[in-house]
């Protein structure tokens, strides 16, 4: 063929529509848009081929990929074939990619020829489209069967991700009780040493006060008259053992007045009783040894005060009646009777502050007994609460995990649909791009 090719198909088609136009410009290189127009127009004016396509088909904008193009040009070529009764030269493949002109301009007189000459085109439908069927209906079938597969893949990986989750659960829930019993148990051992310790301190407190009563009970003994001179000398009390050796390291010759002593203090008493024992042992041993009684007796100072020099002490008859029936005032270490009467009545003061005292710190002890013993009783609470708030959360949380389950497999059923529209969105979008793509070219082709 020369040139002119694509005349006689201008001509043929002319006579059944006047949409589309038969231009050189389209029928020298058709393109598949431009050759669906022309079969959707022909069958429009003649019936030839209804049925073989569906409404997606009929549509050249939902056509947008190649192989549906090509599977739409493979019906076409096979339909008209059969209705012509040989085959012709053409190919599907090669008219989509703009290839192969005139065997295409062919093609289409092929279509006029069938379609105008009056050859029901029913039977020849069906026949194609049965084969079509019943080669998709493996196609399904595998399809059906790559479902299931991924749906029992989706079940698999869903079972697995629920044991993931229990056994993740548990381990959780098995520390948690491991750590509930581990507090118990520093909680009962800390509570054995609060009581040990207790104990220890009701032990210590009791000796204590063993200690103090005998003390209480020893100071309470009266002293006997034999034995007051053994105290003076040897020194049983600590404070007049003090007293006599502090006087003794710091003067030898010190000697106290007995005119300084007070005959009703302690040491006075003490003093006196001396006198009387020394004069006694004189008396008896005055043949034996004369000058065991000169140089007085030798004694510390009472107090912290200043110490006063004295002569030795006159154990004259007159002067043992003086100290015995006048008790006249005097001072003693630098310190008046009233200073004297004035520290006692301090000290009694003091005492009577001290009692009280006592008692309140028995008090205190018993307070703190029975704070530790409430703080024991509320410590316990909390771990059996905990215990109890540990086991109410995990029957809520076996109790809400089902749902958990259903509303996320509801969630995931959505997320897959709504991800499938827009892949169709997507797809509609790419279609609609192609028909505006060609009715461009269209455009451009026709100016």
């Amino acid at each position: 063929m020369g040139d002119d090719f694509w005349q006689p198909t201008a001509e043929m088609f002319q006579q059944l529509f006047s949409k589309p136009k038969m231009t050189e410009k389209l029928l020298s290189r058709p393109p598949f848009r431009y050759i669906h127009d022309i079969f959707t127009s022909t069958m429009a004016a003649t019936g030839f081929g209804e049925g073989l396509y569906g409404e997606d088909e009929l549509d050249a904008k939902s056509i947008k990929d190649k192989e549906s193009k090509i599977n739409f040009l493979e019906k076409l070529i096979a339909l008209v074939q059969l209705a012509a009764g040989e085959e012709i030269p053409v190919r599907s493949n090669k008219i989509v990619a703009g290839q192969e002109a005139e065997q295409t301009n062919v093609f289409l007189q092929y279509l006029f020829k069938v379609a105008t000459s009056g050859i029901e085109s029913g039977p020849l439908v069906a026949q194609i489209v049965g084969g079509d069927e019943e080669e998709e209906a493996p196609q399904e079938e595998d399809d059906v069967d790559e479902e299931e597969a991924r749906r029992q893949a989706e079940a698999i990986e869903e079972d697995r991700k629920k044991k993931k989750r229990a056994a993740k659960k548990k381990q959780m829930e098995e520390e948690k009780l491991r750590q509930q019993q581990k507090e118990e148990e520093e909680a009962q051992a800390q509570a054995a040493a609060e009581a040990e310790e207790q104990e220890r301190r009701a032990k210590a407190k009791q000796e204590a006060d063993r200690r103090k009563a005998k003390k209480s009970k020893k100071r309470e003994e009266p002293v006997q008259p034999t034995q007051q001179h053994a105290i003076i000398e040897e020194g049983d009390e600590e404070e007049d053992r003090e007293n006599f050796i502090q006087a003794e390291d710091e003067e030898e010759n010190d000697e106290i007045n007995i005119n300084d002593v007070d005959p009703e203090s302690k040491f006075g008493r003490k003093a006196m009783a001396q006198l009387r024992a020394q004069e006694e042992e004189e008396e008896a041993n005055r043949n034996v040894d004369e000058g065991a009684g000169s140089g007085g007796i030798k004694m510390g100072k009472i107090g912290r005060g200043k110490k006063k020099k004295a002569g030795g002490v006159d154990r004259s008859e007159p002067q043992k009646k003086t100290l015995q029936s006048e008790a006249p005032k005097r001072t003693f270490g630098g310190y008046s009777e009233e200073d004297i009467e004035f520290m006692k009545k301090s000290i009694q003061e003091l005492c009577q502050a001290t009692n009280p005292l006592g008692k309140s710190i028995d008090f205190v002890t018993e307070d703190i007994d029975s704070m530790v013993k409430e703080y024991e009783h509320w410590k316990l609470d909390y771990a059996e609460s905990q215990i109890k708030l540990a086991e109410q959360q995990r029957i809520t949380e076996q109790t809400i995990q089902p749902l958990q389950d259903v509303t996320l497999a509801q969630l995931e059923e959505r997320i897959r649909e709504e991800k499938s529209k827009i892949q169709n969105i997507r797809s509609q979008i790419i279609r609609n791009d192609n028909t505006v793509q060609n009715l461009l070219q269209s455009v451009i082709s026709s100016g």
